[in-house]
């Protein structure tokens, strides 16, 4: 039902303030015809032909002003409705001039054009309603005419006539203005709304340009990031390499162990040779541990302590440690602070060392047999055969 209601009210015209006011054009003339259609029994009763042919014509003008304001000729389809309201205003009064109310009757086509048309016609059809007032005025008898009574009823009635004008004219003037505002600040609205579009889509474009570039930046950090990470995990292998590199352990018989040391003994350092020389007598079952300092530059009570720590946990294992390249600036600077090296024995060279548990010219002499109560100087160098001989032990080196 509402949309059938739209749709007869509907105007072909993109004016707002043309739309508007065929829209109520449409609405009035569809009371006007019901109220006309409503007389028209009444005029069929009582037999008056005249009136029932004016209603009928009064219909079919209405239809016809519907039609106009329909196809979008609101001013044309305005002035036809209020042809016929004056001119059934001003019928109405002249064929009854004993009714004093008839003038008033006039004031109706003023209201309906301060709706139906632009603010100036206002005026147009004051002018014509009061035609229209002296006009019926003249229809009536002479003695109706010379009526006091009814010339001050017309003159009322005229002057109300000009205060309804006066009063729709300046309502439909503010009516005006605030259409005319209100359509500004729609197409301002609108302009607005469109600028706040445009703006939100190239927000949306730069959020979604830099979100990829961010995008990007974090793919290329992650991957420098797992560069890096494997960087380093290979330089930390590198790191062991080298440190194991720093730190050999070589053994040069079933039982002995020689350790070069080169380079500064810093902490880690020391713990890496305490583990590389630990590990190496559990797993050759070495008896004796040569620890060659020839490398070591400087020898102070801190490489002297972490030496002891080393000699002391060879001992644990069951071995003995030999401290061997000690130069003659390293023993004064051993004497010159002060530092006891307790029981660990010393040798000044590694030939020197080697040569004190028993390796002589690159021969090894076979070692002390303890079960069998040999010394030493007992075993008898004819022996060679039967035990392994090894290279030169500084070239090994």
């Amino acid at each position: 039902m509402q949309n059938v209601g739209a749709w007869i009210v509907r105007v072909n015209t993109s004016d707002e303030d043309r739309r508007r006011r065929g829209a109520t054009l449409i609405v009035l003339a569809i009371c006007l015809i019901g109220l006309a259609l409503a007389f028209l029994p009444v005029s069929l009763a009582t037999a008056q032909p005249s009136i029932t042919s004016v209603i009928s014509v009064a219909v079919a003008l209405l239809v016809g002003t519907i039609a106009l304001a329909r196809s979008g000729r609101v001013n044309l389809g305005a002035s036809l409705l209020l042809f016929v309201v004056l001119a059934g205003a001003t019928g109405s009064m002249a064929a009854n001039p004993n009714a004093p109310t008839g003038p008033f009757f006039l004031i109706l086509p003023v209201l309906c054009a301060s709706i139906l048309l632009p603010p100036i016609h206002i005026w147009s059809m004051l002018v014509l309603t009061m035609t229209g007032s002296l006009l019926g005025f003249s229809f009536f008898p002479a003695e109706v005419r010379n009526d006091t009574n009814w010339r001050v009823i017309l003159l009322t009635a005229m002057i109300l006539q000009v205060i309804v004008a006066l009063i729709s004219f300046l309502g439909a003037q503010m009516v005006a203005r605030a259409l005319v505002t209100a359509a500004a600040a729609r197409a301002e609205a609108e302009a607005a709304n469109r600028a706040l579009t445009a703006s939100n889509a190239s927000l949306e474009a730069r959020v979604a340009e830099r979100t990829a570039a961010l995008q990007q930046l974090a793919d290329e950090q992650a991957a420098v990031a797992a560069q890096l990470q494997a960087s380093l995990e290979t330089q930390q292998e590198l790191n062991r390499v080298i440190a194991a590199l720093s730190m050999p352990v070589i053994p040069i018989s079933d039982r002995v162990l020689v350790a070069p040391i080169v380079g500064n003994l810093d902490t880690e350092r020391t713990q890496l040779l305490l583990t590389t020389v630990l590990d190496e007598v559990e797993a050759v079952r070495a008896r004796t541990v040569v620890l060659d300092i020839t490398g070591v530059a400087v020898v102070d009570t801190q490489v002297a302590a972490a030496l002891l720590r080393v000699a002391d946990a060879v001992r644990l294992m069951g071995a003995e440690t030999l401290l061997v390249g000690i130069r003659p600036e390293v023993a004064q600077t051993l004497v010159h602070l002060g530092v006891n090296l307790g029981e660990l024995r010393t040798a000044a060279t590694l030939q020197d060392g080697l040569r004190a548990i028993g390796f002589s010219d690159g021969v090894r002499i076979a070692e002390k047999d303890r079960s069998n109560g040999r010394r030493p100087s007992e075993s008898p160098l004819s022996n060679q055969n039967s035990s392994p001989k090894i290279q030169n032990p500084k070239s090994k080196i």
